[in-house]
């Protein structure tokens, strides 16, 4: 159980570097829009796991997210914090939500979700209206993250074994 855990700490590690220093190359930085892959783990992970785990990992994720960026403390850590929780909500025990499409449509509702606090909150004070803000943010940023997760589905999964006697 704990080789699990730690599996999916290490490859969140590994998805902040790569999220914070080379992103930039599938980021379509002309439109400001770049796919949020810690995000894509931490709605699997939250999924397979549940509400709790999924909401402590992406409260770990998000604060380290901040920490490394040194942008708002605490407001990433907030956005995959709910995100975890609500994406928990989709468990199921034949992992229904894990499946192609899906798996699609959690990952775009937990990208939503995960943006709209985000943002809502990062610009707030500014001369920006809530429908700039959705479309130019949270509506590209979503559908961008979606369609990089389709990565997911065109591997295929592995087949879990269990022991029988």
């Amino acid at each position: 159980m704990t080789i699990k855990f730690t599996k999916y700490f290490v490859i969140l590690f590994v998805l902040i570097l790569i999220q914070k220093t080379l992103i930039w190359l599938i980021s379509l930085s002309a439109y400001n829009i770049t796919p949020d892959l810690v995000l894509i783990a931490l709605v699997y992970i939250a999924v397979s796991e549940g509400k709790i785990f999924g909401s402590v990992t992406g409260f770990i994720a998000g604060f380290t997210i901040d920490l490394v960026s040194g942008s708002f403390l605490g407001l990433t850590a907030l956005a995959y914090s709910v995100t975890g929780f609500a994406a928990g909500g989709f468990r199921t025990e034949g992992d229904k939500y894990l499946t192609k499409l899906n798996f699609l449509i959690v990952i775009f509702l937990g990208s939503m979700i995960s943006n709209f606090i985000y943002y809502l909150i990062y610009f707030q004070g500014l001369s920006l209206n809530f429908i700039e803000i959705f479309s130019k943010y949270i509506l590209t940023t979503s559908t961008y993250t979606t369609l990089v997760s389709v990565i997911y589905i065109i591997f295929p999964r592995k087949k879990v074994l269990k022991e029988g006697y």
